[in-house]
């Protein structure tokens, strides 16, 4: 599809994919200006993967102002909210991305050090994100930390005129090209060039890009010696060339390499592109004339879809599907896993029976055979096992699904022993043993009856296989198994476990204590926030990624999550729980802590919020998210934000920051949020957080009273000290009423009134719908006396049911929060 071509717009002189959330891509778009009518335009189109095609009209235009110029270059940040974009006159602006499809909005921000800095020919993003460079055509290069600006390397004579630059996949190392021929590479940590590639005398280093793929630490340049082009390849160990290949036959003028690493590609002046396997080398896919013989400008590959996007002055803006293999799917590679572990299966049961004549080991005419593996099988109603039967139904359960692929590779004897015997519905009643045993004490002797040798068994199935282990008993032996690979952090399982033996009463008094404390938190969890909610401490750290930057979950439960969360790119720990609630489930939050500060590349931080305590959450969300906030524009990476569940303040913390910081409207981040993790926030703390912010937190006197003589205790819970405390009223003898008398700021409050221990509703006061389990509350509305005041407008349209922020607003609420002090918390 082609964008930017027509008589209305002028030529599009540069691109980029942007990858957004739920792996949905945009494409933004450079035109320049085209006379008077037609102004210099930033656009951003959506991309549908169905047809391969982006949008007939742009979601939302920025209009540069004359002074600016054209648009160069763009980086788009890994984020894919942000990016800068180079122009022929204004140096570097920062665009923010907010919203989705519908609602699709730019706003522009000034870049201090890059302002009035001249045309950037190249910006790149670091793969982190957390460093940019600018190339100038003056040879000026740049590398900053981002989002902090601060300077790594500032070097006005890199070279004559940069022509390209790229990051190294872990940031330790910049390449860059000058159009004089030749190429640097730079140490980013130290901010100094650490050496220039060798090249001969008639050769040219135009393109550069490093290997992706995390395994060959490789950097790619495109080399010209006269008429002659190759792609030529270095290493960065000892960065000597160590060869090239001729790939587009002709010189390129633009080079990008995919995001993981695969393919490279090659675009031409003259409209050719080429994309090249990395391992092997080999050219997988060819476009001839894709420009009709213009220069291609942009060249990058789609983030989620093997698709590339291309640019040329004269034909706009074209996406191309590539022909090249498809990728392995996960169901495939856990068909693949299941075939492994089958396989090994049989290849170790035809060893066992074998072992004898393959090992010939001398046998003494006293000395019992090698037990078959018939033994293994046998009645489960025999009490010559002491180690007890093991049913196999639940592992037929298992392997039925998969049809008659199972009874191809089980052994002829584990296959009987699993249909055998149907008419007691009993499939296989014995124990399966994968396993070789020797006596691990001479004094010891087999038995003399080989069909009554047991072995204790526990094994597990799971996708992907988790492990297969066998655990021994009271006899004195030794186990050898067949083991598969550990597999961490298994979001969807399915277990079939066969175990012998008993547990301990310890242990299982320990796991009951943990389960019944879970009911308990579930219980209370779901009659404070009014929808039905589970949570089971006892089934350890549960998440869910609502973006590909942000987290949410549950508490950590030892230091070990610590590094489970490290090994997802997890840069920042966020808990919002209370010391009260880390010692209802027995979690020692200094361990993980002291941990955590063992390493450089992970932040944990606390901003307690009161469990089931929606105005409470209200008052100090302000403060979490800014801190919040702070954390992120620190340490960039992935946060992960957590509370106890992660089911009530943890989901409401993302929310607000979703809302205030990252542009969605409010009910585009619920939806998003509710897609990735079924949780309850409270959507009223949050618009009246807004509000608090945007107006001012205001209060206003209000009484409640309650008419009865006869009782000797009167409270009230909720308002605004949660469900879980309670306020005493006073009795007026004079008036015969008790009476509580409170400031409460405005908003929506709901409230029960306690009388002599038993929770009712006083009917003489408001009262609430009801909810979908019956229970209705009272409830206070307190607003503001003047209704007409651009303050209660404004409360108003921000507490109602789809709040937004205008640009303006969002700005005042990300500059609070960036002046919220960590000490105000």
């Amino acid at each position: 599809m082609e964008a930017g071509g027509g008589s209305q717009q002028g030529p599009v002189t540069c691109g980029s994919w942007i990858r957004r959330p739920d792996n949905v891509n945009f494409v933004v778009l450079g035109t320049s200006r085209r006379g008077d009518s037609s102004p210099s335009l930033l656009q951003i189109f959506s991309f549908d993967t169905k047809i391969t095609s982006l949008s007939s009209s742009p979601l939302t235009t920025y209009v540069l102002e004359e002074v600016e110029g054209d648009p160069v270059s763009i980086a788009v940040h890994p984020n894919g909210d942000d990016f800068v974009c180079s122009t022929t006159r204004g140096g570097c602006k920062l665009f923010e991305l907010y919203g989705g499809e519908l609602n699709a909005k730019l706003l522009a921000k000034e870049l201090p050090l890059l302002r009035d800095v001249g045309p950037q020919k190249c910006l790149a993003f670091s793969v982190d994100g957390s460093k940019l460079a600018t190339g100038g055509e003056d040879g000026h290069l740049r590398i900053l930390e981002w989002p902090s600006l601060a300077v790594i390397l500032d070097e006005p004579r890199a070279h004559r005129s940069i022509r390209d630059i790229d990051f190294s996949l872990d940031t330790e190392f910049l390449a860059s090209t000058s159009d004089d021929g030749s190429a640097r590479i730079w140490k980013i940590e130290d901010g100094v060039p650490l050496t220039t590639l060798a090249r001969k005398s008639d050769e040219n280093i135009e393109l550069c890009r490093f290997s992706k793929d995390g395994t060959k630490p490789f950097l790619f340049c495109t080399v010209q010696k006269g008429e002659k082009a190759v792609t030529a390849v270095w290493d960065m160990s000892t960065w000597n060339r160590i060869g090239h290949k001729k790939l587009l036959g002709k010189p390129a003028s633009v080079m990008s390499i995919s995001k993981d690493g695969k393919y490279l590609a090659l675009g031409s002046r003259d409209g050719d592109i080429c994309v090249v396997e990395v391992k092997k080398m080999e050219i997988y896919h060819r476009s001839k004339r894709l420009h009709l013989g213009n220069c291609i400008g942009t060249l990058d590959f789609c983030p989620s879809e093997r698709v590339v996007l291309t640019t040329s002055n004269e034909w706009g803006a074209v996406v191309t599907k590539l022909n090249v293999p498809a990728d392995w799917k996960e169901w495939q590679i856990y068909l693949l896993l299941l075939g492994l572990f089958l396989a090994s299966a049989v290849v170790f049961y035809i060893f066992f029976q074998n072992s004898e004549s393959f090992w010939k080991f001398p046998v003494r005419k006293d000395q019992a055979a090698t037990p078959k593996f018939e033994a293994f099988v046998g009645d489960s109603q025999s009490s010559d096992n002491p180690f007890g039967p093991v049913d196999m139904k639940c592992i037929m359960k298992f392997l039925r699904p998969m049809g008659v692929f199972w009874k191809e590779y089980l052994p002829p004897m584990l296959l009987g022993a699993a249909e055998k015997d149907s008419e007691d519905q009993s499939l296989g009643k014995k124990v399966l043993g994968f396993g070789i045993v020797r006596d691990s004490d001479s004094r010891h002797e087999l038995p003399s009856e080989p069909s009554k040798v047991t072995f204790p068994i526990h094994l597990s199935f799971a996708l992907p296989f988790q492990s297969f282990k066998c655990h021994q008993r009271n006899p004195p032996c030794s186990v050898i198994t067949l083991g598969v690979m550990n597999t961490a952090d298994l979001r969807l399982s399915m277990a079939v476990k066969a175990t012998s033996g008993s547990t301990s009463s310890a242990e299982i008094s320990g796991a009951n204590v943990e389960e019944e404390k879970s009911e308990t938190y579930s219980n209370n969890m779901t009659e404070a926030m009014g929808a039905v909610l589970t949570y089971r401490h006892e089934l350890g750290m549960n998440y869910n990624f609502i973006r590909p930057d942000l987290i949410v979950g549950s508490c950590l439960q030892s230091p070990y999550d610590v590094d489970k969360l490290r090994a997802i790119g997890v840069k920042t720990i966020f808990c919002m729980q209370q010391d009260s609630d880390l010692e209802y489930f027995g979690v020692d939050i200094g361990a993980i802590r002291d941990y955590a500060k063992t390493f450089e590349d992970v932040e944990h931080l606390r901003a307690e919020i009161r469990d089931f305590d929606a105005y409470d959450l209200r008052i100090r969300l302000p403060a979490v998210v800014g801190k919040l906030y702070k954390a992120i524009n620190r340490n960039g990476g992935v946060t992960y934000v957590h509370c106890t569940a992660g089911l009530g303040r943890a989901p409401a913390v993302a929310l607000a920051y979703m809302f205030w910081v990252q542009g969605y409207k409010l009910s585009e981040a619920h939806n998003l949020l509710l897609r990735k993790r079924s949780c309850f926030p409270k959507l009223d703390a949050i618009k009246s957080a807004t509000a608090d912010i945007l107006t001012g937190l205001r209060k206003k006197l209000v009484t409640l009273t309650w008419e009865d003589n006869n009782c000797s205790t009167v409270e009230i819970s909720g308002l605004d000290i949660g469900w879980g405390q309670r306020i005493p009223l006073k009795f007026d003898e004079e008036q015969g009423l008790w009476i509580l008398k409170r400031e409460l700021p405005e908003g929506h409050y709901e409230y029960k009134y306690i009388i002599d221990g038993g929770w009712t509703c006083n009917k003489y006061e408001l009262v609430t719908s009801p909810n979908k389990d019956g229970h209705v509350n009272n409830f206070v509305q307190v607003v503001d006396d003047d209704s007409s005041s651009v303050d209660a407008t404004l409360r108003k349209r921000l507490t109602s049911d789809d709040p937004d922020l205008t640009t303006e607003e969002r700005l005042k609420v990300r500059q609070f929060l960036e002046a919220y002090s960590d000490s105000d918390e």
